[in-house]
């Protein structure tokens, strides 16, 4: 376990500066924010220690809080994400399939229990940010919510399927 531990801190600025300085400035078509970082918190084992995971989500979320200049919106979306990944792998992820210490990657669960999966953790993630930074939710921001969570969705089954093999 520790050699993913420590795969997982080597990962993190790599999808941090990729989400910062490529990711963050593409805007299409003024709704979309896609968010390539959100990966590395779906695709953690089921075993990782329970500390690791919300310490890691919460420094995820702490440093794209600087570098977008908000107070604590990823880093809560981040944490309410992992709190929430258990219950819903359970209902989502046929558990006969994959082992407490696989990485939860679509060539492991399926394609269509990843993407269900993912869908459903990318959108309530989407749904806490968007709301904590509009401070509201009208039609233009639940829009923006689905518009960004098909899009991180398609980003990251992509990202699977060039970058993870099992």
């Amino acid at each position: 376990m520790s050699k993913k531990i420590i795969k997982y801190i080597i990962q993190l600025p790599i999808y941090l500066l990729v989400q910062v300085y490529i990711l963050n400035e593409i805007l299409f078509a003024s709704y979309i924010n896609p968010y390539l970082y959100l990966i590395v918190l779906i695709i953690m084992p089921y075993k990782i220690p329970k500390w690791f995971l919300l310490f890691y989500a919460f420094i995820i979320g702490f440093l794209l809080d600087l570098f977008s200049g908000n107070l604590g919106m990823h880093s809560t979306a981040c944490l309410i994400l992992v709190l929430i990944k258990s219950p819903i792998s359970k209902i989502t992820i046929p558990h006969n399939i994959i082992e407490e210490n696989d990485e939860l990657i679509m060539q492991k669960i399926g394609t269509k229990s990843f993407i269900l999966f993912s869908s459903i953790l990318v959108f309530i993630h989407h749904t806490i940010l968007f709301i904590l930074e509009h401070a509201a939710l009208d039609f233009q921001i639940f829009i923006k919510i689905l518009a960004s969570t098909i899009i991180t969705t398609i980003i990251i089954s992509i990202t699977q399927l060039f970058f993870f093999k099992t």
